[in-house]
């Protein structure tokens, strides 16, 4: 599930088939269908960003199955957690914890990052009291602290040289010809990243939003190969640049059910780019406040190996509100060259979060996110 993988390292992963050493190698960050399900993923300034006083949610999310097999697709797994308080009149404190492991290939490439992060919610505007009287607005600035670990299993992969053209047969007693003593069986980085929101409640089931995230800003070395410490040859990990926006906007009266979730994300790292739109309708049950349906629909376009940008995937995002939970699951159909190979099939993921509610956090207004 990496971004915009370069050739060489879809190689290593997909098939098996082990890079030299003197090969590039550009890891880019796991993607996710569901970016709002796994906020901390999207933005550190997301962390607190909820009615409640605490939330804890997971992910989960499965690709390329239908290209590699059930047991070489690409897995990844994620946890969240936030614990918000009030401090002055109206700001609040966020703090928030999160954790990501995702594998794939016959090589079992892993990476894994764990993060700790703070924000801190300042009120730009609106009463003290409700947010459903005036505009309510809030600007965030949240950071993150990490460290991360990336592993591959080389004796698990094969090579080129380890087959015999005659008869087409693969000998695992053939040298590889690779430099054994070049290659880590795991590297672990620190990383740090930060990020800014702001938004704005303008009444029940009416918001907008927008926000930059900054990640890996100390761009961590990444390498599984040894090397010497030069700027020239050190493998690092690019800044991942994440700007979003979107809203909530009431279809009707204020007695109407149904209600736009239009949504934007675009990411930017290295010589990638990724770029996410999508519109979701909200029906929000009339007589039971705590009982939301969603459905989005989304589109993904996407450069290819430094080229111009193509249409990548359809997505299709079922979402259920109820009391204090949220569910959701959503499917990748594949739009681009790789259909041919993939018959369409794309990605599925889940996620769950669940949102204690909290005396203190009742009046905020938080934005509905698609």
């Amino acid at each position: 599930m990496k971004l915009f993988f370069r050739l060489s390292l879809i190689a290593i992963i997909f098939n098996g088939v082990s890079l030299l050493p003197s090969q590039e190698l550009q890891a880019q960050d796991s993607r996710y269908t569901q970016y709002y399900q796994a906020p901390l993923r999207l933005n550190p300034a997301m962390a607190g960003v909820f009615e409640g006083m605490w939330r804890v949610g997971a992910n989960f999310r499965t690709q390329w199955g239908s290209v590699m097999g059930g047991p070489n697709a690409y897995y990844t797994y994620a946890l969240g957690a936030e614990l918000k308080t009030p401090v002055f009149k109206s700001d609040y404190v966020g703090v928030s914890f999160s954790a990501l492991t995702d594998v794939a290939g016959g090589g079992k490439y892993n990476v894994t990052d764990i993060n700790l992060g703070v924000s801190y919610m300042k009120k730009l505007t609106g009463g003290r009291r409700s947010y459903r009287a005036s505009l309510t607005s809030y600007l965030v600035a949240g950071a993150q602290i990490g460290i991360g670990q990336r592993s591959v299993k080389w004796l698990n992969l094969t090579y080129s040289t380890q087959y015999v053209v005659r008869n087409n047969t693969y000998d695992p007693n053939i040298t590889s010809g690779e430099n054994s003593g070049a290659m880590r069986m795991t590297k672990i980085y620190p990383d740090l990243s930060a990020g800014l929101l702001w938004y704005g409640v303008m009444g029940e089931r009416k918001s907008v939003y927008a926000g930059l995230g900054l990640y890996h800003l100390n761009r961590p070395e990444i390498s599984l190969f040894n090397r010497s410490n030069t700027s020239s040859d050190v493998e690092r990990l690019y800044m991942r640049v994440t700007a979003h926006a979107g809203g909530e906007f009431l279809v009707g009266g204020r007695s109407s059910s149904i209600s736009l979730l239009p949504g934007f994300v675009g990411m930017f790292q290295g010589p990638s780019m990724e770029l996410n739109m999508g519109l979701g309708i909200k029906y929000q049950a009339p007589r039971y406040d705590d009982f939301a349906l969603k459905l989005s629909v989304w589109t993904r376009l996407a450069n290819r190996l430094d080229t111009e940008i193509d249409a990548d995937a359809l997505m299709i995002v079922l979402g259920i509100d109820y009391q204090t939970f949220q569910f959701a699951v959503s499917y990748d159909i594949n739009t681009s060259t790789l259909s041919n190979v993939s018959n369409g099939q794309g990605s599925l993921e889940f996620s769950v979060i669940y949102t204690h509610d909290g005396r203190h956090a009742r009046g905020q207004g938080c934005p509905s996110f698609n």
